[in-house]
């Protein structure tokens, strides 16, 4: 499995040659040059071949695993499985951790791991009408 790379750290305006984008990104030189292979776009009309920011951002962007995709209220993800699900018989636990958001506890419906997800107060009380939520701070 390779390591997670965040593109906030490349300017989408600036040109980078590979050895700059590497170091920015923390990666070696090889691993930027194989993602010419992997479809990035690299301006090699003259040398040093030039990576346009913009375009290396919308490379990174979409090779991010699709587990960073918002939720719908009923959904977790689970902790031991990985899946989105449902919450097990449709109840969860509710932490409250400030007064403005809590976590939202509950068991996975496919195998019975633990799944949790913060909320906001807003989201708790559209979650109370889908859900039977057990408010542990009371």
């Amino acid at each position: 499995m390779g390591k997670r790379v965040s593109s906030h750290r490349i300017k989408s305006h600036r040109q980078y040659t590979y050895q700059e984008a590497a170091h920015a990104l923390g990666l070696t030189v090889q691993t930027v040059r194989a993602w010419r292979r992997e479809g990035l776009t690299v301006l090699s009309g003259k040398t040093p071949h030039l990576i346009v920011g913009a375009q290396l951002k919308d490379f990174l962007n979409l090779r991010r695993p699709q587990s960073s995709k918002k939720l719908s209220l009923h959904e977790f993800r689970c902790l031991s499985c990985g899946e989105v699900v449902e919450a097990f018989g449709g109840m969860a636990d509710y932490i409250r951790q400030t007064e403005a958001i809590g976590i939202l506890k509950t068991l996975c419906s496919r195998c019975e791991g633990r799944c949790t997800k913060f909320v906001s107060n807003a989201q708790l009380m559209k979650i109370t009408q889908i859900l039977d939520v057990a408010n542990s701070n009371e």
